[in-house]
């Protein structure tokens, strides 16, 4: 028993795509996307240094005024993400502070923070602000 022929040219034609354009459409894309994963570690790395940025300036903004109600004493103090003071363990950053009068102007005062963050001492934040202490 022989099966039934069916003449090609009555078919209607299928569009789609053949195994090797699909094939290629891959690897294009493919290659692509890895030519763009460095740039996703560069994006974020830079939003990581944004952020410990932020935070150390938000850090430095507090002790100065605590400095400037005279409530700063000199010594490392722990932070948390937000800003605010905490225990060691839960610290995301350390402060470091040193206050000591400007030589020849008792006045004013001289304030150095060195501000580090948890597991990267090598990305450490120093500002020094001058100022002249509340009454």
């Amino acid at each position: 028993m022989s099966l039934p022929r069916f003449p090609l040219r009555n078919c209607p034609s299928r569009g789609g795509f053949s195994l090797v354009e699909a094939t290629i459409s891959l690897g294009l894309m493919s290659f692509g996307l890895l030519t763009l994963v460095p740039l996703l570690a560069v994006g974020l790395k830079a939003a990581r240094v944004a952020k410990n940025d932020q935070d150390s300036a938000q850090i430095v903004q507090t002790l100065v005024e605590k400095a400037k109600q005279g409530t700063l004493a000199s010594g490392s103090t722990p932070f948390d993400e937000q800003g605010n003071a905490c225990v060691a363990s839960q610290a995301a950053f350390t402060a470091a502070a040193s206050i000591a009068p400007v030589t020849g102007n008792t006045s004013v005062t001289r304030l150095t923070l060195v501000i580090t963050p948890r597991g990267a001492p090598d990305h450490a934040r120093t500002y020094v602000v001058v100022f002249a202490p509340s009454s």
